[in-house]
């Protein structure tokens, strides 16, 4: 079988997603709702999307297979890095078990490599990844779980307002005084797509207090409430957090998960009468990095990790990743 393969045009669009389509319907097919092709669209809105890393298969001029690698800057011990984040990769169903995936996972890492990309970073099926290199538990996706137990809260000057793109800078700025040190972070960058709301159940929102910027928060409406991204300085947290509790529960006792380390919230967080905090990161198997880069801040990080010499990063992917958030509605 003489398989072509070759980056993304336009006018493949159509098919990729017919083959992302077909491949994911496979995996959840009492579901019904296939969100990895509405995912790529959004991804070629990131800034820094290159269609050479958007990879087809095609065999007698048909696309059977496709993978998308994403590029971001990144946060590795303290310093910026190129990656790439890998999702989705897929093959429609008759060809799947022929080696396809195996040829655009291997030239997309190629490419990215060339291209000066220290690494990939995924979420992924622990049988078939660390077949090319992947390291399992690399990263979390958790961070800490709050509980709010608050009798009295004063929300006299507090409202909140959608995300806008005046409010880049500022959450910029926010951002890199927060995880600009971090062992391992994803930077979501300067554009309001990679900010802004995605998802049925989720929110992009800025609180303000007497017309000063209190934080910014892009969380799913759960129970608990699920806080993927928190901007705001330490001494602005507890109302920020308690605003966001007061408006989606009525009440300011819930519970909340943040993906912030533990040790970020507990300088802000030092009343244990209204909160009390739980460290739940978790470097599950699944959660994958392939080295590109030998010598590299993201080997040494890895090496590290292994060794248990730090904790593992707290991964938070952007926000057109939430299109996947609510699917039971």
């Amino acid at each position: 079988m003489e398989i072509n393969i070759r980056s993304e045009r336009v006018s493949d669009y159509s098919s990729i997603a017919n083959v992302n389509y077909e491949a994911f319907l496979g995996w959840r097919p009492d579901d019904h709702f296939v969100t990895e092709y509405i995912l790529m669209d959004l991804l070629r809105h990131n800034p820094m999307y290159d269609p050479e890393l958007s990879l087809v298969a095609e065999y007698n001029g048909r696309v059977v297979g496709h993978v998308f690698f994403s590029p971001f800057k990144f946060i590795v011990l303290g310093q910026e890095q190129l990656g790439v984040v890998l999702a989705p990769v897929a093959v429609i169903p008759e060809y799947q078990r022929k080696g396809i995936g195996k040829m655009l996972i291997e030239e997309g890492h190629r490419i990215a490599r060339e291209k000066g990309f220290t690494f990939s970073l995924l979420c992924g099926h622990l049988e078939y990844y660390p077949k090319f290199g992947y390291k399992t538990e690399m990263f979390s996706l958790a961070g800490t779980d709050v509980s709010i137990k608050m009798e009295d809260f004063n929300s006299e000057g507090l409202t909140d307002r959608p995300v806008t793109g005046q409010d880049i800078s500022w959450m910029l700025e926010a951002w890199k005084n927060q995880r600009g040190t971090d062992t391992l972070a994803l930077f979501p960058g300067d554009y309001i797509s990679l900010w802004s709301n995605h998802g049925f159940r989720c929110r992009c929102t800025v609180v303000e207090k007497n017309g000063r910027i209190l934080g910014y928060a892009r969380y799913v409406r759960t129970k608990p409430l699920i806080i993927k991204e928190l901007l705001a300085k330490d001494e602005d947290i507890p109302d920020l957090l308690a605003y966001l509790a007061w408006k989606e529960y009525g009440k300011i006792q819930c519970e909340m998960h943040i993906a912030l380390p533990v040790e970020k919230l507990q300088p802000s967080l030092t009343d244990t009468n209204n909160f009390e905090l739980i460290d739940k990161r978790n470097a599950d198997k699944h959660f994958m990095i392939k080295v590109l880069k030998q010598n590299s801040p993201i080997a040494a990080y890895c090496e590290q990790l292994e060794k248990g010499l730090i904790k593992p990063g707290i991964i938070v992917f952007p926000a057109m990743f939430d299109v996947d958030e609510g699917r039971d509605f």
